[in-house]
């Protein structure tokens, strides 16, 4: 019972659960290979001063939160729920 519920989810929350997953692979990516490009000096790691590594793990965050907000907005807009205080009137109304 409960596989049928999420088959009856919306293209769009499929579309933002894909996003999320696509966007934290993404992430651990850029993550790993940011401190694949540390090499150490003795004591100290040339790849802690390099603003590279940080600037695009921030860059992806910020992709990720860009769209994951427009992402967001489209879901609201497009969401149709229906109010409890209004219904159709059928027939005659007292």
């Amino acid at each position: 019972m409960r596989s049928r519920r999420v088959h009856k989810w919306r293209l769009l929350t499929w579309l933002i659960l894909g996003f999320n997953l696509v966007m934290l692979l993404w992430l651990v990516v850029a993550l790993d290979a940011a401190e694949d490009e540390n090499t150490c000096v003795g004591d100290l790691c040339q790849g802690a001063n390099d603003p590279g590594s940080s600037i695009g793990t921030w860059l992806v965050v910020l992709v990720w939160l860009t769209g994951i907000a427009l992402l967001g907005a489209a879901w609201l807009i497009t969401h149709h729920t229906e109010h409890p205080g209004r219904r159709p009137r059928r027939g005659w109304h007292r």
